[in-house]
């Protein structure tokens, strides 16, 4: 958010510097992430742009005068002079001339909390004055002229919307607000308005929620009577409609995050007596007001002094945290020798629990200004060692995948139901989350596959992707995370491209130091084991999965369990970058054997015949290609098998490699009816 500095002066009262005061702020929380001098073009006063980072739980901030508000609560408590001026005075706000009565039906809704309006008539739409434009200029907002730029102002001085309309084009009709199971075109556009609530001129939408506007019902130049609106809708319904129809703008973001409906009256009373400055208009109606069902009672809470000090971890004076109490505007209710009973505003809805309110009373006082006599030591070195080392493995897989074109991506721990469907899972459960904001995503992710799936789905150039993330399951009435690597790549014309990929995989894996040895082909894959531990697996995605997400092209998949591996490399305390070598370097030998065999037969099979008693050279054995081909004869597949020979006496020779070749040929022409290829 964009804050000006002479802007933010009409408020609070202080000598402090900018400097200071930027230092202030994200002291409470409010993180400056820039500072920017900027100098006005229609006048020679300088001025100061602030950009702020808002946490999205405070809706009271979200102006410059909730900005001002929380600055001077934290300067006080700090003993600096600090005076916040009072709201602007709406005294003067009376109805002045009688103006056509507008029919206005409400429909009672618990999308529409409070619904208020005025009518101001006989205006002139001019250009805005300077010190108007400047406010709006400094922040970033374009002038328009002097009716629209009030709508702005106010939405950036209170952090409240309000919306402004022409009034002769609407005066003749009912207005009301409702939902419509139509659908229409709104600014060239093509809506679906079913459950959704929209402002009609009869059969014609003038505003969505207050978000979007129809164009035909903007104020012009030549418009003479004006509808001020100020409404305050379901931050929930607000979040849902946003994202149906694409839409992130200023009216949104505060919709969103919840409103203060106390403030819809005074905001009309304030945009009306302005325009009526600017404009040379007469107010022509009084404020009328919807307000169907009031909110519940302000939130009572008890904090306990003790709690307080075990939180914060230093003996706090009480009567500092009863100021702190008193400046954010928290009613001291009753008091003992205990703790507080106390009355939260309604402006802060973030505060719900005792914690929020120890929070606040941190984030006032300063979480720098504590003085600890104690220093406080950690005795978990070897656990911020390892930590750190497992962070390196990870930074330098992903640098290996980044090297063979794969993009890191990053995905919600949520994920849909409806992905459900294609998991048969007997041995866990999912674990259901409640989501109010959306329903569809209410299970936390039992597979990262889904969710690089939707990154394919909408990146149509790029098949290569990564993601370190966790999968969530109950397992025997316990939650169970499990953190996992999950690699996807498109498969291409090449039909070899299976084993590059599950070469790839394994250079992973024997770069953590772990060996893969032990591996077992099944259907449409295969997968690792380590001492009974499966360390990865490795195969085809359905294709009804690809269908659902429109992926034409066959997709593979590895699944490392990345605990495991973690695991196992503190069992075996392997080193990541340092190799321990015999006293002798004794050279491996590799030799490679095609084999046409039925498909029935299984690698295992074949690795099983290779390691017979006699043949104490050879030390492993990988799969390095399987090839079907039309060309074959029935029921026949050709694997291509790498052999690896070594022998610790240092004394192996050609001669007794081509020997134990040969005694394997034979082997396996005897054994399991093999042709030599």
């Amino acid at each position: 958010m964009k804050i000006s500095f002479n802007w933010l002066k009409l408020y609070l009262d202080t000598e402090v510097s900018i400097k200071f005061i930027c230092k202030i702020l994200t002291d409470i929380g409010l993180l400056v992430e820039n500072l920017k001098k900027i100098k006005n073009l229609n006048s020679f006063q300088e001025d100061y742009l602030i950009e702020l980072n808002i946490p999205t739980n405070r809706r009271d901030v979200m102006s410059h005068y909730g900005i001002a508000r929380d600055l001077n609560i934290a300067l006080k408590s700090r003993g600096f002079k600090s005076k916040m001026k009072d709201f602007p005075s709406v005294s003067l706000f009376k109805k002045e001339i009688n103006f056509k009565n507008l029919k206005c039906f409400i429909e009672k809704n618990k999308k529409c909390i409070r619904y208020s309006y005025t009518t101001l008539s006989n205006i002139k739409v001019l250009d805005s004055p300077n010190w108007l434009k400047n406010y709006l200029n400094n922040i970033g907002c374009i002038s328009t002229n002097n009716i629209l730029d009030i709508e702005n102002f106010i939405l950036y001085e209170l952090g409240k919307p309000i919306r402004i309309y022409d009034l002769d084009k609407i005066k003749n009709f009912s207005l009301s607000l409702k939902e419509s199971p139509k659908k229409f075109w709104f600014n060239k556009k093509f809506f679906s308005s079913k459950n959704d609530l929209i402002l009609f001129n009869e059969k014609n939408p003038i505003c969505i929620a207050g978000l979007l506007v129809n164009k035909n019902f903007i104020v012009e130049k030549l418009t003479k009577n004006i509808f001020i609106e100020s409404a305050d809708y379901s931050a929930e319904y607000i979040y849902k409609i946003a994202k149906k129809y694409n839409i992130k703008n200023e009216f949104s973001i505060r919709f969103e995050r919840g409103l203060d409906p106390n403030l819809n009256i005074y905001a009309l009373k304030r945009a009306a007596l302005l325009i009526k400055k600017l404009s040379g208009g007469k107010i022509s109606s009084k404020i009328v007001d919807f307000y169907p069902e009031k909110p519940e009672k302000n939130i009572d809470l008890f904090i306990r002094f003790n709690k307080i000090n075990n939180i914060i971890g230093y003996n706090l004076n009480f009567i500092k945290i009863k100021e702190i109490l008193i400046l954010l505007k928290i009613k001291v209710l009753k008091e003992n020798f205990n703790g507080l009973k106390i009355k939260i505003p309604f402006s802060r809805k973030d505060i719900t629990r005792e914690i929020d309110v120890i929070e606040e009373i941190l984030r006032i006082y300063g979480y720098n200004h504590f003085n600890c006599k104690e220093k406080i030591y950690f005795s978990c070195k070897k656990r911020n060692f390892l930590l750190k080392k497992e962070k390196m493995i990870e930074n330098m897989i992903s640098n290996q995948l980044n090297s063979h074109g794969f993009y890191e991506i990053l995905n919600s721990s949520l994920t849909e139901t409806k992905y459900s469907k294609y998991e048969n899972n007997n041995f866990y459960e999912k674990i259901f989350i409640f989501n109010s904001k959306n329903k569809n995503f209410s299970f936390l992710r039992d597979n990262l596959l889904f969710g690089i799936l939707e990154k394919i789905s909408s990146n149509k150039n790029k098949y290569k992707f990564f993601e370190w993330g966790k999968k969530y399951f109950f397992y025997k009435k316990n939650i169970l995370e499990n953190k996992t690597l999950g690699i996807i790549c498109a498969k291409n014309n090449n039909y070899n491209s299976f084993f590059k990929f599950k070469g790839i995989i394994e250079q992973l894996i024997i770069r953590c130091g772990i060996n893969v040895e032990n591996q077992k082909i099944y259907k449409n894959g295969i997968y690792f084991n380590y001492k009974k531990n499966i360390i990865c697996n490795i195969g085809y995605i359905k294709k009804a999965i690809l269908e659902e997400f429109e992926i034409l092209q066959n997709i593979l998949y590895a699944d490392i369990n990345w605990d495991i591996i973690l695991l196992l490399l503190k069992k075996e305390e392997k080193s990541f970058f340092k190799k321990k070598y015999h006293k002798y370097n004794f050279t491996i030998y590799r030799r490679d054997i095609s084999l046409l065999i039925e498909k029935k037969i299984s690698f295992e099979e074949i690795k099983k015949l290779s390691f017979y008693k006699e043949n104490k050279i050879l030390k492993k054995i990988h799969l390095l290609d399987e090839y079907n081909s039309k060309n074959f004869p029935f029921g026949k597949k050709s694997y291509t098998i790498s052999f690896f020979f070594q022998n610790l006496k240092n004394n192996l020779t050609e001669t007794i490699i081509e020997k134990t070749i040969n005694k394997l040929k034979f082997i396996f022409i005897k054994k399991i009816k093999a042709i030599i290829r």
